[in-house]
Order: C-alpha cells, then structure tokens, then sequence
C-alpha cells in the first residue's frame, strides 16, 4: 500500500509536469502549421514543406473497407491501415453530426488528439526507463523535432511501441516485450533493432531464451497484424517493402554529403555502400556487445544498432531524427549535447521550408558549391557519428548502463 502511494504521488507531481509540456509541444505544433489550415490559404503551394504530411484522409474514409488491407486508400503500413480506417469511420460520423466535411478539419484534429496522447505516453515510457534521473524525460518532452514533424507521421506509433519494448524487457516481462515490437514492426520495421539488441545480448552469455520468448512474441503479434493483409491483398503489401527497398540516397545523409564532397564518386547516385556499411556496423556494435567487460544496457545497444541504421541508409530525415530521440535522450543523459543536436535539425527544417534566396549566403559557397544546407547536412552527419562514438565509449566504460531503467529507492 505504502509503495502505491509513493507511486502514486511521483505521479501526481511529475506526471502533471510531463503532461504540461508535453501539451505544450503539441500546440507549437499545432500553431506552427496553422497557416496551412486557412481555407483558402495559400500556405501549401508557399511553403510545401511545412505543410507536408501523411496524416490525411484519404478519399473512401468513412467505411470500414480497409480495416485488414492497409486502411481506406490501402497504401498504408497494416497496423496503420487498421487505425486510420476507424479513425477516418469516427471522423465520418463526426462530421455527419457536425454538418461538415470529413477533410475540412475533424479527420486532422482527431489525428492531432491521438498523436498528442502518443507523444505523452512516449514521454511517460521515457520517464520510467530513466530511473532516478527524471529530467531526461522533461528534456524529451520539449523535443523540437517533435513539434516539427511529430505530429505529421504515424511513425510515432513506432516509436512509442520501440521504447514500451524496451521497457518491458528492462522489467523483466520479454514476452509483452516481444508482442509491442510486433505491433511496432507492423507500423515501421525499425523497432526491430531492439530485437537484435536482445540478441546480442543473449550471444554475450550464449543464454538465448529470453530472445527466444521476444521473438515469439513478435512473430505472434506482426503475423496477427499482417496475415490478414498478406492474405487479401499480397501483391499490394509486398509492394510496400519493394518500394522501401528502391528508395534513392535523398536529403541529408552520409551518402550525400560523402559523395558532395567527392571522398566516394558516384555514391550519391547508387546504394552499393548501403549494405555492406550497414552489416559492417551491427558487426562492429556485436562485437562491441560481446566483449565489454560490463553488460551493456538494451537501451544502449539498441541505440547504437537504431544509429547504425540511419547513418547508413539512404536518406536521414526529420522523421529518422524522431526515431532516435528518445534513446539519445537515455543513452547520453547529457541535455547540452541534445539542445545542440536539435538545433541543428531545426535550422536544417528551415532550410526545407524556406525558399532558397532566404538562405543566409556563406563567404565560401562560390569556392567550394556549399550552400547553408550543405553545411547543415554534413553537421547532421557529424551529430550522429558522434552519438554513435560516445555511446560506444560509454559502453566500453560500463557507463550509464546501471542507470537505466533503475527505479527510485524505496
């Protein structure tokens, strides 16, 4: 009893704190693409970039057609399929009732309430994983990359599956572990590094059953999601993963900026590099994993298999920046290095967003072709390398590790 009380007040204290800027995220967010809600505005053909999204309606909404065959258009992830269908369903009802059109505004701000309470249970998770140190779940909540493009992606779903994952397996509970990664596998594929971290981990005293019962978990809960859609329609959901695969090196990535710079000719307009760095890498964080003298936390080896990830594929974008967010945020404990990095991709989002000629003009850009984003896009780049060096530092010391996930003394 005593213990549900302690709990109970950290939450009502904190939690209310968390909650606050959280909402507070949300409404910059919120307010910052207000413009592209205007009728008859002309913000999106302006400034396409800030009112980009893929949290739209789509044209059939209303039904419940395709629930199992990725939602009402059937361009979508399974698991996404299955909630735009009803949300496009409720907001139809809404709509009806309120007399007005399902993609004048109730379909959006439903999409903004739900995404909102991801973003708060993102954070929540966050909070809890971050044991004695609170502020790291604070820090989290006043991402900027969370008010820039949180809320225009269903990736946060992911993300706040990826990180329920982790907790759950910090706790001790692999098999809840395993079924969240499932689900989260079914919105994006990313949450499953968190599935070769276990591995790894397992490889390092050759112990495999706690992988072996998240690995259950996950097939169980992604072939629950998927099979229906595989069943249907396999031709269209196979056409999703065959599109993923074909996307072409794009915005700021190692690639780009490697082939902008002429170290490697010709690697920003093939992905030869692609897969051979990506397997280097988790071969590089494996062997990391294996022979540190002290057990490396999950978060960490996630974090640097998740790093590996995006540093090395195709494109890195905003959306990519959101994934990695909160096991920065774990993994470094470090609020100065995380203002930085997310000042930069706010600069770098501005550059998106701005014509051209507001670019500020660098003294260098005639000798050497660089322009404001191009420096931008390699700082990024450097940001991540970065992250990617100091937390292999931190594991080799056995740093932080014993932190997370601790909970408070009793």
């Amino acid at each position: 009893m005593d213990r549900m009380s302690r709990l109970g007040g950290r939450l009502g204290g904190h939690g209310l704190q968390l909650a606050g800027l959280c909402l507070y995220t949300v409404m910059v967010a919120y307010l910052l693409r207000l413009p592209c809600r205007v009728p008859g505005g002309a913000a999106a053909e302006q400034l396409p970039a800030l009112c980009a999204t893929e949290v739209t309606p789509a044209a059939t909404a209303g039904t419940l057609d395709g629930f199992f065959t990725g939602g009402p258009a059937g361009d979508q992830p399974a698991l996404v399929g299955m909630i735009t269908t009803v949300l496009g369903w409720i907001a139809a009802r809404l709509s009806a009732l309120l007399g007005t059109d399902v993609g004048g505004g109730v379909f959006a701000n439903l999409s903004v309430v739900l995404l909102a309470l991801l973003w708060l249970a993102t954070v929540a998770v966050v909070s809890g994983l971050s044991g004695r140190r609170r502020a790291d779940a604070f820090v989290l909540a006043l991402a900027p990359v969370a008010a820039l493009v949180g809320f225009t992606t269903w990736d946060l779903w992911a993300v706040l599956l990826m990180v329920l994952a982790l907790l759950l397996h910090v706790r001790g509970r692999p098999g809840p572990a395993g079924v969240f990664l499932g689900l989260g596998a079914s919105v994006a594929l990313f949450p499953l590094v968190v599935l070769l971290a276990v591995l790894f981990l397992a490889a390092r005293y050759r112990q495999f059953r706690d992988f072996a019962v998240v690995l259950a978990g996950t097939l169980a809960a992604w072939l629950l999601v998927n099979g229906p859609f595989m069943i249907a329609a396999w031709e269209q959901w196979l056409g999703r993963f065959r599109a993923a695969a074909d996307r072409p090196v794009a915005g700021s990535s190692l690639w780009s900026v490697w082939g902008r710079a002429d170290a490697v000719p010709g690697a920003a307009e093939t992905g030869q590099h692609v897969v051979l760095a990506l397997v280097l890498g988790c071969a590089a964080v494996l062997v990391l994993t294996l022979l540190t003298r002290q057990e490396p936390s999950v978060v960490q080896v996630a974090f640097l298999l998740l790093t590996v990830l995006v540093l090395t594929g195709p494109g890195y974008s905003l959306v990519h920046a959101l994934w990695l967010a909160p096991l920065v945020v774990l993994s470094r404990r470090n609020w100065i290095e995380f203002a930085a990095w997310q000042l930069v991709e706010v600069l770098w989002w501005t550059t998106l967003v701005l014509p051209e000629a507001a670019w500020p003009v660098l003294p260098w850009t005639g000798r050497t072709g660089w322009d404001a984003q191009d420096l931008l896009a390699a700082v990024r780049v450097l940001f991540l390398v970065w992250f990617l060096v100091v937390v292999a530092v931190d594991v080799l010391r056995g740093r932080r590790a014993m932190q997370i996930g601790v909970p408070e003394a009793e």
